[in-house]
């Protein structure tokens, strides 16, 4: 996907769920937030990582709104890890039901209005 102001402020709004809401979270879990769905699980460990951290995969779902993220993250010491722009990543825009067409971007709009939604991040 092309960088893009919306993915750009969606990386950035996802940080902050995670640090707010996720932190402290298990390493495989299940979540309800604002009418999406996130399923949490271990993610491998990337070259340069320090041994002691601990990376997350999390899978976000809204379906009424038919999309669908892929985040990665990383954690250590309970913080999300630094530089955050490198190690918290959105993946994947994933359209459920080709509501959004063959466009990333398109989806990436949707996510980040659903984000701007939250008045808590």
């Amino acid at each position: 996907m092309n960088r893009t102001i919306f993915h750009d402020a969606n990386e950035i709004s996802i940080q902050r769920l995670l640090a707010k809401y996720l932190s402290d979270a298990p390493r495989h879990a299940s979540a309800l937030y604002s009418g999406a769905t996130i399923f949490i699980e271990p993610s491998r460990h990337r070259t340069g990582i320090p041994p002691d951290a601990i990376c997350q995969r999390y899978m976000i779902t809204h379906v009424g709104e038919e999309w669908s993220i892929v985040v990665r993250a990383v954690w250590r010491d309970g913080e999300l890890y630094r530089p955050t722009a490198t190690h918290t990543r959105i993946e994947e825009y994933t359209d459920l039901r080709s509501r959004y067409g063959t466009d990333e971007q398109s989806v990436a709009t949707a996510v980040n209005a659903w984000l701007r939604r939250q008045d808590d991040l």
